[in-house]
């Protein structure tokens, strides 16, 4: 018999043996199809707490009987006599025995299958689709869980197999289903299934009040969010085991006291959940077959192991018949002898799909359900879903961006010499200005002008909200940020007081703060969204609004610049939380440790900045962001105020202007910026030395130093405004200081 045996962690081995003597036995059927299962796989690559090897697993099978009888096969053996089995919870019996667990599975030729387990098959229904049975019963035992489902807006997260086939029995039920599935590569081969089935799937989404949540995969963030998304008087299903040893923060749980939402789990199935899920497979036939990643030759499973592991694949069927294998087209051939593992690029069979668009197992598809997403009228997004839309159709603003950026030009070093040959013949000991020498140089180096000059300064403070607050990781509440805005339009802030004081024209802007504002002369309202979201459960923007706000602060420079040329801008901020998006940017772009690239920030205490610390460890461990990628960086942990800064730093460079950071929250938007294009860093000068310890690794990374150390550590753009200051006293030196010739000075002291 020839059967795949798991000897080891990650040793499935292919075997032939000769027959036992069991097989005489009516319980022995042969075995058809059976699906490779992630639950499989995971045993192969980790173990399982009820698995003794050898052991041949396999539990989603067809088998056939001598008289030619096909079943589907419940895989449990329960006592029949608990309190459990007796109330047709047979799945939660203690005694239970799973096949491909504790006694051999459907991975060979030869099965032994009690009676009690057999769910027989309609002959329309083909093997591979009926290998769905188990997959689809377990799905049927969540339905039962969660009552009628008729017209209830339903968010599933996970856009495995488990979960797109609970989004297809939800819409059979009536419900309007979403599913949540941030892998671009997964949503992409999905999209056929998406597809035909008109189910909608986005990497994130901006609405809430679901009356159902479903878990369909084991990250705990998403399970965390998904208590984020629940309406009141909800239903949270926990249908699939999240990771191990995770925490999920008490405020969370909190919500589900709060919201009155009736949480309940969902686990395996029983004999009647599989029987009723049978005619629904008959029904839906067509599109499960959709979900078929390969047919495959038993000498091809064990390579294809990681890659399910790995959830890079749907639903691999192994068939033992060799029917199937006729009327797929083969991809590769080739295997491999007894007792070996397998190549996974040999004996594997496309599930080609004759009808429709469908032309391969999922290489050549048509597009799937993606999300269009506008603004709204109130400076949030609205969604659309709608087919045969490219993923790389150009976002609004992305265009107006990714032009200024290419349109970006490096300073030109050409005159360099003739500048520095100036400085140095000034009556003084060379070097002798210091810190005015090198602004001196770089503001003549800026405008191409051995005589620089500043006749107009210009400051903009931009301020939003952040959804990171939630973790708890700012001394102030978020309301705070309101109020300081209106401080600013008072003039009573700091800033203010600088800005009077050195005559520079000052703009508050709003991105995203979470509040409104009566009609001001210094208040530019571009409001993207009424805060980030919570960056710890999902990204803290969308792409669209990663993009609007970027244009939204290079279209404030641009505008203020062609109104009146400004030679030297400020950027200043306000946000409560800002902190901690700085600090992930700041820690993914440098490689520092979060512990290296978190401070106080608004003056959390010694247990604040450890838990301030804790969350960004966790949000870079789930964000990911890459780090030669800006965009992606400003998508995933930034500040609408920070992405707006990044923008009129890349505006003010387009214009060859110089540009001067303020504290860590705007050197972190500089960082960013200067990863979108290197070739701004000759117009940026950092106002002052922040006391926030991540601040001295991205100015070390952009080789540039601060001109001023109060040891500040406010924001606001107060650095900023004392350095303008500065940088026009250099260039009054450049242009009114004496030379040794202006002077008549016979030599240089």
């Amino acid at each position: 018999m020839k059967k795949l045996v798991l000897a080891g962690l990650k040793r499935l081995e292919y075997v032939d043996t000769p027959e036992d003597d069991f097989l005489t036995d009516d319980s022995v059927f042969k075995v058809r199809c059976c699906a490779v299962c992630r639950t499989d796989a995971k045993m192969w690559a980790q173990g399982h707490r009820d698995l003794s090897l050898p052991r041949v697993p396999g539990h989603e099978m067809v088998v056939v009987d001598r008289g030619g009888h096909r079943f589907a096969v419940w895989p449990g053996k329960s006592c029949g006599h608990c309190r459990y089995c007796r109330g047709g919870r047979e799945n939660l019996c203690e005694e239970m025995k799973i096949m491909g667990f504790h006694t051999h599975g459907g991975f060979a030729e030869e099965v032994v299958v009690p009676a009690s387990s057999l769910v027989p098959l309609p002959g329309e229904l083909s093997d591979p689709i009926a290998c769905f049975a188990e997959p689809v019963g377990c799905v049927f035992n969540l339905l039962d869980k969660l009552g009628s489902i008729r017209d209830d807006r339903v968010i599933i997260y996970g856009g495995g197999t488990m979960g797109l086939v609970a989004a297809l029995v939800f819409k059979d039920a009536g419900a309007k289903v979403l599913v949540v599935e941030k892998s671009e590569e997964k949503r992409s081969r999905i999209a056929p299934f998406l597809e035909a089935t008109a189910i909608s799937c986005l990497k994130d989404t901006v609405e809430s009040e679901f009356d159902v949540v479903v878990n369909a995969c084991a990250d705990f963030i998403a399970f965390s969010l998904g208590i984020v998304k629940a309406g009141k008087g909800s239903r949270i299903c926990f249908f699939s085991g999240i990771t191990k040893n995770e925490t999920i923060e008490s405020n969370l749980l909190n919500l589900i006291h709060y919201k009155e939402a009736v949480v309940s789990g969902a686990y395996g199935l029983t004999r009647k959940n599989m029987v009723d899920g049978v005619p629904f497979m008959e029904k839906y036939q067509h599109f499960l077959e959709l979900l078929v990643e390969a047919c495959v030759s038993p000498v091809a499973v064990a390579g294809l192991m990681q890659q399910v592991v790995d959830g890079k694949a749907l639903k691999y069927i192994i068939d033992f018949t060799g029917d199937y294998l006729e009327e797929f087209s083969v991809l590769q051939g080739g295997g491999s002898g007894n007792g070996s593992p397998i190549d996974a690029e040999k004996n594997v069979v496309a599930h080609g799909i004759k009808n429709g668009n469908y032309t391969g197992a999922h290489g050549q598809s048509t597009s799937g359900c993606v999300m269009a997403r506008s603004l709204d009228s109130s400076g949030g997004t609205s969604e659309k879903i709608s087919g045969n839309i490219s993923t790389e159709t150009a976002l609004p603003g992305e265009g107006f961006c990714r032009d200024l950026i290419k349109s970006i030009s490096p300073v030109d070093m050409a005159m360099a010499a003739r500048v520095q040959e100036k400085i140095d013949n000034k009556t003084k000991p060379l070097g002798a200005l210091g810190t005015l020498e090198q602004l001196a140089f770089q503001m003549s180096m800026i405008q191409q002008n051995l005589n620089p000059c500043i006749h107009r300064k210009a400051l903009f403070v931009f301020a939003g909200d952040h959804g990171i607050t939630e973790e708890g990781v700012s001394a102030y509440p978020r309301e705070v940020t309101r109020q300081m805005v209106k401080n600013f339009l008072d003039g009573g802030a700091a800033i203010n007081v600088l800005c009077r004081h050195h005559h520079i024209d000052m703009k508050i802007v709003d991105m995203g703060v979470d509040g409104d504002f009566d009609s001001h002369p210094d208040l530019i309202v571009k409001k993207v969204r009424r805060g980030t979201r919570n960056f710890a459960l999902e990204p803290a923007m969308t792409r669209q609004e990663m993009f609007t706000a970027l244009g939204h602060g290079m279209s404030v420079f641009l505008e203020s610049h062609d109104n009146t040329p400004v030679d030297i801008v400020g950027v200043g901020e306000m946000g409560i939380g800002n902190t901690t998006s700085a600090s992930a940017i700041i820690a993914t772009v440098c490689g520092i440790t979060p512990a290296q690239a978190t401070g106080r920030g608004t003056g959390v205490d010694n247990k604040g900045l450890i838990h301030k610390t804790e969350v960004i460890e966790k949000v870079l461990a789930f964000q990911q962001p890459n780090p030669a990628d800006g965009l992606e960086i400003l998508e995933k942990v930034g500040g609408y105020e920070i992405a707006g800064i990044a923008g009129a730093v890349l505006a003010a460079a387009s214009r060859e202007c110089a540009v001067v950071l303020d504290g860590v929250i705007s050197t972190a938007a500089g960082l960013v910026a200067c990863v979108i294009n290197p070739d701004i860093r000759g117009y940026l000068i950092s106002g002052h030395k922040s006391v926030e310890v991540a601040q001295k690794s991205a100015l070390e990374y952009m080789d540039i130093t601060s001109v001023i150390d109060f040891k500040m550590r406010l924001g606001e753009g107060t650095g900023a405004a004392l350095t303008m200051d500065t940088a026009e006293a250099a260039c009054k030196i450049m242009c009114e200081m004496a030379s040794f010739d202006d002077a008549g000075v016979a030599g240089k002291l």
